[in-house]
């Protein structure tokens, strides 16, 4: 009898370790590219990046035609960030020249694997400039949170599916008034330079001048791009010589032939690699904070869309953008409510995640809670009345609230009847700063009396 019902069970326990294994498997397919064409017999290797040292998840190398495939069981990732690296191999750009070790690259993947990927010079700009004060080498390791929003950047400048560029880094804010999208393409053709061989002293030229200063010289194009991307002040100028020395210009400085374009005409400052970020409600940006989550919260001046101005119009909002730059709050009137109208420079994010703003139109301060729902009153919270325009505001460890503001003079008419209902104040005329502490949550002690919470500010 005991015999006949544990052999079922047994049996059980077999098929579902079996399909666990199956579920927890996972294929990913791609290709290694150098220069706009494939890297034969590259070495590719997916790891796993965490606080410690990263997780090796699978190996293999890339065939005549760059391509690539391995299964790897994600269950071994644990959560953490995937990435791969390609290293060494044959390119197929530039003739036959055999083997080439100092061929590195990189595509940061995030916490979910795609179904493809492409591994090229973009995809290692992007992986190294967002991520490099976590990377050493080949080694990727640092915060969960740190990684998770180095990671998340990585295709708002190179596109992990086909290799070429982001959506972000291409869009009117960043191609046409940044010249991110330029500096991209040129550090891009530089490594595809010494890839290639385009020139026979050409990873020499690279190493030599992405040197750091007092440091050693790169061996491969990828720490050759971490040393860039670390010291993007070190002799820019350097750099941006080797792009004639790699693609001399036959008839005038766009003639290059390079392989991404477009490329800087000018040696640039530094090689930073910037983004510009907007929708949200985003509009004359005044105050900023970042939550535990990396997100980042702003005071607007202005509602989008309006015809404001610092006289009058119509009163900003709070906008809240992830840490890839995606719009969170509403895309043109941002979080509204709660009393929030014209916050101007005052925003703070409390360690409890809750948002505080001010409110120089409607002199209160208002809260909002980490979903962007007011937690303030319509009116806000103003306690007896005493509050003036509100400017800087800043909370305490015990959940209290000091703020800064302006009280208008007793001399002078308020500023409704300057300038029409809901005008903001005018700047030349003389006020008294005021600070003021405000109880929040908790309460702030008074010197020589005991503190009582407001009633204003319990929820």
């Amino acid at each position: 009898m005991t015999t006949t019902m544990r052999l079922p069970f047994l049996a059980f326990a077999f098929v579902t370790a079996a399909f666990g294994q199956v579920a927890s498997a996972e294929q990913l397919v791609g290709n290694v590219n150098g220069g706009g064409g494939p890297i034969a017999k590259s070495t590719v290797t997916l790891w796993a990046a965490g606080e410690g040292a990263p997780t090796k998840l699978s190996e293999t190398s890339t065939g005549d035609d760059g391509a690539f495939r391995f299964e790897f069981d994600i269950q071994k990732a644990g959560g953490d960030v995937l990435y791969l690296t390609a290293r060494g191999g044959e390119p197929k750009t530039g003739g036959s020249q055999g083997a080439h070790p100092a061929i590195a690259l990189m595509a940061t993947l995030g916490t979910i694997a795609p179904k493809e990927v492409t591994v090229n010079e973009l995809t290692t700009m992007a992986s190294v400039w967002t991520g490099a004060q976590f990377l050493k080498g080949e080694t990727l390791s640092g915060h969960a949170l740190g990684l998770k929003i180095a990671s998340g950047n990585v295709p708002n400048l190179g596109d992990l599916a086909t290799g070429g560029l982001g959506p972000v880094i291409q869009d009117p804010l960043n191609s046409t008034q940044t010249t991110s999208l330029a500096t991209l393409n040129t550090l891009g053709g530089l490594l595809s330079g010494c890839i290639t061989r385009v020139q026979t002293d050409a990873c020499e030229r690279l190493f030599q001048a992405s040197t750091p200063p007092g440091g050693a010289a790169p061996t491969d194009t990828l720490t050759a791009a971490q040393a860039i991307a670390l010291h993007p002040w070190n002799g820019p100028e350097k750099l941006f010589a080797l792009l004639d020395h790699f693609y001399p210009a036959q008839d005038g400085p766009g003639s290059r032939t390079v392989p991404f374009r477009p490329y800087l005409l000018f040696a640039p400052g530094t090689w930073t690699i910037a983004l510009r970020y907007a929708g949200g409600g985003l509009s004359g940006l005044g105050g900023i904070g970042i939550d535990g989550d990396g997100d980042a919260w702003a005071a607007n001046n202005q509602m989008a869309g309006s015809q404001s101005t610092m006289y009058g119009g119509i009163g900003g909002t709070l906008s809240e953008l992830a840490p890839n730059g995606r719009p969170i709050s509403p895309m043109t009137t941002g979080y509204t409510g709660g009393g929030v109208d014209f916050p101007g420079w005052g925003l703070t994010v409390a360690g409890d995640g809750k948002v505080w703003v001010t409110s120089i139109t409607g002199r209160t301060i208002p809260v909002f809670d980490k979903t962007g729902k007011p937690l303030s009153p319509p009116t806000g919270y103003n306690p007896n009345g005493q509050l003036g325009g509100m400017q800087g505001i800043n909370t305490t460890p015990r959940r209290g609230c000091m703020g800064a503001g302006f009280k208008q003079e007793p001399d002078r008419p308020p500023a409704e009847s300057r300038s029409g209902p809901g005008a903001y104040p005018v700047p030349h005329r003389r006020r008294q700063a005021r600070r003021r502490h405000l109880p929040g949550e908790g309460t702030v002690p008074r010197r020589g009396r005991s503190a009582r919470p407001h009633p204003g500010f319990q929820r």
